[in-house]
């Protein structure tokens, strides 16, 4: 009876542990995809990632660029958004495509407007 009750006790520990690392792996580290946007030739897609869950309770949510030209990452590049501690969200992003670059608008309620031009040579200007 013992051996019963110890080995019950360790799956539910077991599962406890698990559930925790899933809970910490989603509020911290999990990609949302917001957004992806593709060059008018199509060559080129813009791809927007929340990462992670806004910080509690009102802080920054954290995001990432990601630029492709075919299957080769140019540009993976991280920002923040003060929006009050909401999740980024499509009407965060204004896309605009140039010939050698895109331009993202990004948007939040407690920040200005925060322009971001992501190279086709892979650099970032603001």
């Amino acid at each position: 009876m013992a051996k019963k009750i110890g080995r019950f006790l360790l799956v539910v520990l077991i599962v406890l542990a698990l559930s925790e690392a899933v809970f910490a792996y989603r509020v911290s580290f999990a990609k949302t995809k917001i957004l992806t946007s593709a060059s008018d030739d199509n060559s080129y897609q813009l791809t927007v990632y929340m990462i992670g869950e806004p910080e509690w309770p009102f802080g920054a949510t954290h995001c990432r660029f990601d630029l492709l030209h075919g299957r080769k990452r140019l540009i993976k590049h991280s920002f923040s958004i003060q929006d009050d501690g909401s999740a980024a969200r499509e009407s965060n992003f204004h896309v605009t495509w140039g010939e050698d670059h895109v331009m993202v608008v990004v948007s939040g309620s407690e920040q200005p407007d925060k322009e971001y031009v992501l190279n086709f040579d892979g650099t970032v200007g603001q």
